[in-house]
C-alpha cells in the first residue's frame, strides 16, 4: 500500500510539497507575502470561477455537491484527454483520501464549491511534489498557466503564515505575520479576528493547509458589497462593487508605509510648493490623452484606452511582466470614470485619475509591475515623484489609509498644519469641489480629480490669451 493511501501518509506528502514550495521561493530570493497576493485577487478569482464551472459540470445530480463517484468519472475523463501525460493512472485510494481531506466542513454528502477548490489545491501541490502522481488538481494545471499561477499564489499566501512549512500555523504565527510584515497596516486591515475565526474551522487553535484554502477561497470570491451594506448611494455602490476598490485601499496603506519610512510627516504645504513640477507631469499626461484620443472628442473611450495600452506594452515590454490584463484596464476605467458616462469616456482629469490609481496599484504589485500609463516608476523619477506627491497630499487627510476622508478630517489636518498656504487653499469651496456628490466623504479618485484642478488652475485663462 502506498503511503498516499493513508491519512497520515497523505499529510506527510502535503508537508513535503509545502517544503518544496518554500525552498523554491527561497531559491528565487522571494518572500511569501500575503498582502502582495491580495493584489492578485482578481486573477485568482477568475481561476476560481473556472473551477466553479468545472464543479457544476461534475455535479451530475445537481445537488451542489460532488460525490466520490462523480469525481472519479471526471478524473477518468481528464486522464483520457491526455491531461496526465507521463503520469501514472489514477489511483482510487488516493482519490478517496484527497476527497476525504477536502471535506473541511465535515457535513458529508460530497464537496461543495469551496471544498472542491481545496481538493484542487491539494492535488496541485501533490502533483508538484510527485511528478508521477495523477490528481484532479494536477491534471487541471496541464497547459493552463493562469491556473498554475493562481494555485502557486494560494500556496504562497499560506506560507506567509506557516513560515516553516510544517503543515499548520497558529494564532501567534498569524498575528506574528502582521507584526513582522513591512506592509503591517494593510495586513491588519484585512486579517482581522473575524478572519481568524473563518480560518480555524475545527476550533483547535491551529490552521492546516486545507482549512486555509477553504477560507481563502471565500475571501477571494467575496464581493465588496458585503463591506458597504450601509451605503445606498448609487455612485458609491458602483465603486464598492468594483474589484479594484479594495486593492486601492491596500495600495494606499502601503504607500503610507513607504512615505513614513522616508522620514518626516506628510506636509500639504510642501506639496503646494511642488505644484509647478506636478504641473509638468500633468502636461505630459495631457499630451498622451490627446495622442490616444483618436476621435478627437476630448474623451478616451475604453477601446481607445485598451489600444493605447497594448501599443505601449508591445513597445516597452522588457520580458519581466505578464501581458496587459484587459479586465483590470476596464475596471480601472470604470473607477476613473468620475461622471459615470461610459459612452463618452475619460476626459483629461479623469485620465489623470486613471494614471494615479494605476500608479499606486503597480507600486503595490512590486517593482517589476508595469504601470498602467506604460511608464516605469523606476525609470522616470519626475513622473514617480509627482505621483507620490499626489498620494502624499491625499494621505495628509486620510491618515490611516482607509480609502476616504471626511470634512472633519480635512479641517483637522489643516489646523494641525498651521501653515497659511494650506489654510487659504483648503477652503469650504475646495471641499465642495472634493465632495461633488455630497456624500460627506472623499475617496482617493475624487481627491485626485479635484487636485488636478488645483494644480492646473489658470490653464484655461493662459490658453485664451
Amino acid at each position: 500500500m502506498s503511503d498516499l493511501e493513508t491519512h497520515d501518509g497523505l499529510k506527510k506528502h502535503i508537508i513535503r510539497a509545502l517544503e518544496l514550495a518554500k525552498n523554491d521561493l527561497e531559491e528565487k530570493r522571494q518572500k511569501a507575502n500575503f498582502v502582495r497576493i491580495i493584489m492578485r485577487f482578481p486573477q485568482i478569482k477568475a481561476v476560481f470561477a473556472k473551477l466553479r464551472s468545472v464543479h457544476a459540470n461534475c455535479d451530475k445530480s445537481g445537488d451542489g455537491r460532488i460525490d466520490i463517484q462523480e469525481l472519479s468519472q471526471a478524473m477518468t475523463a481528464l486522464f483520457n484527454e491526455g491531461k496526465a501525460e507521463g503520469r501514472e493512472p489514477v489511483k482510487s485510494e488516493v482519490v478517496k483520501r484527497t476527497f476525504s481531506l477536502s471535506e473541511v466542513d465535515e457535513k458529508g454528502g460530497g464537496l461543495d464549491e469551496k471544498e472542491f477548490i481545496v481538493m484542487c489545491a491539494i492535488g496541485f501541490i501533490l502533483s508538484e511534489e510527485d511528478k508521477g502522481l495523477s490528481t484532479f488538481g494536477g491534471m487541471l494545471a496541464a497547459g493552463d498557466d493562469e491556473y498554475r499561477r493562481a494555485m502557486t499564489d494560494v500556496v504562497t499566501a499560506y506560507l506567509s503564515f506557516d513560515r516553516e512549512a510544517k503543515g499548520y500555523f497558529t494564532a501567534d504565527e498569524f498575528n506574528g505575520f502582521m507584526t513582522a510584515s513591512k506592509r503591517a497596516d494593510a495586513a491588519r486591515s484585512f486579517l482581522t479576528d473575524e478572519r481568524w475565526a473563518e480560518l480555524d474551522v475545527s476550533g483547535d487553535g491551529k490552521v492546516e493547509f486545507e482549512e486555509f484554502v477553504y477560507a481563502f477561497s471565500k475571501w477571494v470570491t467575496a464581493t465588496e458589497r458585503d463591506e458597504d451594506d450601509d451605503d445606498d448611494d448609487d455612485d458609491r455602490d458602483k465603486r464598492s462593487k468594483n474589484p479594484l476598490t479594495q486593492r486601492v485601499r491596500f495600495a494606499l496603506q502601503l504607500s503610507r508605509t513607504i512615505l513614513e519610512k522616508r522620514g518626516g510627516k506628510v506636509n500639504f504645504t510642501r506639496i503646494i510648493m511642488r505644484f509647478p513640477k506636478i504641473h509638468d507631469v500633468f502636461d505630459r499626461i495631457r499630451s498622451a490623452h490627446k495622442k490616444w484620443d483618436v476621435s478627437g472628442d476630448g474623451h478616451l473611450e475604453l477601446k481607445e484606452l485598451q489600444a493605447a495600452m497594448n501599443e505601449l506594452m508591445n513597445l516597452e515590454s522588457t520580458g519581466e511582466t505578464d501581458g496587459i490584463d484587459q479586465d483590470q484596464i476596464e475596471n480601472l476605467f470604470m473607477l476613473s470614470d468620475f461622471h459615470h458616462d461610459d459612452l463618452k469616456g475619460l476626459d483629461v482629469k479623469e485620465f489623470i485619475v486613471f494614471c494615479a490609481v494605476g500608479f499606486i496599484l503597480a507600486e503595490a504589485g512590486g517593482k517589476s509591475a508595469k504601470l498602467n500609463t506604460g511608464e516605469r516608476s523606476d525609470a522616470d523619477k519626475e513622473y514617480r515623484d509627482a505621483m507620490m506627491d499626489i498620494v502624499g497630499a491625499y494621505l495628509t487627510f486620510d491618515k490611516e489609509g482607509k480609502g476616504y476622508f471626511t470634512v472633519d478630517e480635512m479641517h483637522s489636518a489643516v489646523a494641525g498644519c498651521g501653515k497659511k498656504d494650506a489654510g487659504s487653499l483648503l477652503t469650504a469651496e475646495r471641499w465642495a469641489e472634493l465632495d461633488e456628490n455630497r456624500s460627506g466623504r472623499v475617496d482617493f479618485e475624487e481627491f485626485v480629480y479635484a487636485f488636478s484642478n488645483w494644480v492646473t488652475a489658470g490653464d484655461d485663462v493662459d490658453d485664451e490669451e
